[in-house]
């Protein structure tokens, strides 16, 4: 039997003799059995096979696009620099298999690093642990704890329940209190420093202390003077991918659309996500593809980067509807999905080092969470929401919000400072300046859903941020329509 076909077997699925005979007699076994495999059979007919290799659907094909002649781009002449911070992206480094033993690991590894963020801010009172609140009553104390409840008194007080790794306490925080609104916006399983006096049954709440970002925090800038355009959500094989405006942006990139000074900076792409549209990511979605094949829909993803100047360094990072794991962290997207494209393939979150500036690289998954569970925050600005998980340090606070991979190391911890932090995922975009850190999000090239006409959802297909890195300087650039147009 061949070593192909016996993986089928290995996945629990069984073939007629017919199917057996059929894929055996092929050439291209490999590519048939991938794509089998994507199917998830349990029985698989000769029927199934035929239907498989008739669904060689013929790709759209990116209309080539000249380069203007006349365009001399300056990032041409620097040498790329990036590097992937490989110890904080879980792409080969998966190890947990979910047992209880793996979520007291993973729990534990969180606590501990937040603590020691939180810890590492400058505070007069001495730390304690839940076991020795009474001990100290009477005196001010810190403690860093994990939020598992929280409810209202009948006074309009709060009292939030908490537990460390040494016992459980009880938070009163006074609607009086300055700290009440930031109480108010806590999660389950956040991790904060609560700061005030212990009584014999609380500790009352006078200051509520966020992991968060250093107000003394500098903004970083790079020596050559290059730029970054950050891409997120293309989805790639939806009838709804805008191709031709995709086009646009990369006939801009070739000195063809005007400011042709900024295209000629742009020495790097940084993709958030959901590059294609993917396979049963949601009910009915095939009626929504004009590619139903995941392979194809990623070779078509493929020839569109094969467009982009090949002195420009693209950046890939997956989301939920990439043909990887639907649970973070999530790895980079396999080799075998993109074959013969240049791109530098990162996980989902990943830390690289862009021409000195530290990015952050996250889908964005968890923004749903976020949103849901915070009073205030809309998909209207995304960068609300992206703030709120910088300043838990944290880019899954609310363990069920999303699925999550116990491992022995959390990836989705925020361990240093970034200066920059890109999401997608909810076609919007967005950007804001906090502390010395960038926080964007870089929209969408799919045009409105049926699903987001019935949410309601208005996205920002087409917009392009690019930030100049030399100056800081952050351009949003609209390849919708006929012209291209800035766009603050």
């Amino acid at each position: 039997m061949g070593e192909d076909i016996q993986r089928l077997y290995s996945a629990g699925m069984r073939l007629t003799s017919d199917a057996h005979r059929l894929l055996a007699s092929r050439e291209d076994v490999k590519h048939v059995v991938d794509k089998l495999l994507v199917a998830n059979l349990v029985f698989v007919t000769k029927e199934d096979v035929e239907k498989v290799i008739s669904q060689e659907s013929k790709l759209p094909t990116p209309v080539e696009v000249a380069r203007s002649p006349s365009f001399k781009p300056s990032a041409k002449d620097f040498t790329p620099r990036v590097k992937v911070v490989q110890d904080e992206d879980v792409s080969g480094k998966s190890r947990c298999t979910g047992t209880m033993d793996d979520f007291v690991v993973y729990f534990r590894n969180r606590f501990e690093r937040m603590q020691k963020l939180l810890r590492a801010r400058t505070n007069s009172n001495p730390f304690v642990k839940s076991s020795r609140l009474r001990q100290n009553a009477m005196q001010k104390a810190i403690l860093v704890a994990m939020v598992i409840g929280k409810r209202i008194t009948k006074k309009g007080d709060m009292v939030v329940e908490v537990e460390d790794d040494e016992g459980q306490a009880l938070i009163f925080v006074s609607a009086k209190e300055k700290c009440f609104k930031d109480a108010k916006a806590l999660l389950n399983d956040d991790i904060v420093a609560f700061e005030g006096k212990i009584t014999e049954t609380f500790l009352i709440a006078e200051n509520l202390m966020w992991p968060d970002i250093p107000v003394l925090k500098e903004r970083n800038y790079t020596k050559n003077d290059v730029a970054i355009a950050y891409l997120s959500d293309l989805h790639v094989g939806s009838k709804f991918f805008l191709e031709k405006e995709f086009m646009k942006f990369i006939s801009w990139l070739k000195g063809n659309e005007g400011n042709e000074e900024l295209a000629g900076k742009v020495k790097y792409i940084e993709i958030a996500g959901d590059v294609v549209d993917g396979i049963g990511v949601y009910p009915s979605q095939e009626k929504e593809l004009i590619v139903r094949d995941i392979y194809k829909q990623y070779e078509m993803f493929t020839k569109l980067m094969d467009e982009i100047p090949d002195y420009i360094t693209i950046i890939v990072s997956p989301g939920n509807h990439d043909a990887v794991r639907r649970a973070e962290p999530q790895p980079q997207l396999p080799p075998e999905l993109l074959k013969e494209s240049r791109a530098l393939s990162i996980g989902s979150p990943s830390r690289l080092d862009i021409e000195g500036l530290r990015h952050l690289v996250y889908h964005g998954t968890s923004l749903d969470s976020i949103i849901s569970g915070i009073s205030g925050l809309s998909y209207a600005k995304p960068e609300e929401p992206m703030l709120a998980l910088l300043k838990r340090r944290h880019l899954s606070p609310i363990y069920g919000g999303n699925p999550i991979v116990p491992e022995a190391h959390d990836y989705m911890v925020i361990n240093d400072e970034p200066d920059v932090v890109h999401m997608g995922h909810i076609h919007k975009n967005g950007s804001m300046l906090y502390r010395g850190t960038l926080l964007l999000n870089s929209g969408t090239f799919q045009a409105r859903t049926e699903f987001q006409v019935r949410m309601g959802h208005v996205p920002s297909p087409c917009i392009v941020p690019i930030l100049e890195t030399a100056s800081g300087k952050l351009t949003h650039l609209s390849f919708k329509g006929e012209e291209t147009a800035i766009s603050r």
